[in-house]
């Protein structure tokens, strides 16, 4: 009898100490003012590597983001508000040193709009830049970090182009894309919030 309630007990304390690690939620980054993005970026048709970094300097109308790459210089992104609520294409191609560069209503830099995500949370598709994702159950773990982060993995009909985009309808950060933007590549090595 002491034996079962002894092994009882071992199991439920077990249980209790192992319960926060199989229930843990996973890593979503708030992105606000101050928030600094770290992005490898392939320029496939030069076979160049660069890095990118970009900081938001306000979230208001326009969104208003400071980028740097080293060894090529500085300027500035402003983006629509409206662009984060429903545009439905991404851009990123080489901006004009110490400039601004401005997006148009219908395209984001580096986000999913908030309509496009919606579309992907509830329907598991979405349509971006002409190309036709469907939302994919993927087993890896993808970390930003070194902490498993909340991602939505989408590939398109044709299996050449693919997004990995951040679970928040606050701001559906792309964190990775194959394909997605003619001629380039981009990867988020980290974020400081």
């Amino acid at each position: 009898m002491i034996y079962l309630e002894m092994k009882q007990f071992i199991l439920s304390f077990a249980l209790l100490v192992c319960s926060p690690a199989l229930f843990a939620q996973k890593y979503i980054p708030v992105i606000k003012a101050g928030t600094v993005l770290n992005y490898s970026v392939t320029l496939k048709n030069m076979g160049q590597n660069i890095q990118l970094d970009l900081t938001f300097n306000s979230l208001t109308d326009p969104i208003k983001m400071q980028w740097n790459v080293p060894g090529y210089g500085t300027g500035s992104f402003e983006m629509p508000i409206k662009a984060l609520e429903t545009g439905k294409k991404i851009v990123l191609s080489p901006p004009t040193p110490d400039g601004v560069t401005k997006m148009k209503n219908d395209e984001t830099l580096l986000v999913l709009s908030k309509a496009l995500y919606n579309d992907a949370v509830n329907n598991k598709a979405f349509e971006l830049n002409g190309f036709q994702f469907a939302v994919i159950t993927d087993t890896a773990t993808y970390k930003i970090n070194n902490k498993v982060t909340d991602i939505l993995h989408a590939v398109s009909a044709n299996g050449k182009n693919e997004i990995w985009i951040l679970n928040s309808p606050d701001y559906p950060l792309i964190c990775q894309g194959k394909g997605v933007t003619r001629g380039i590549d981009f990867y988020l090595t980290g974020i400081k919030e």
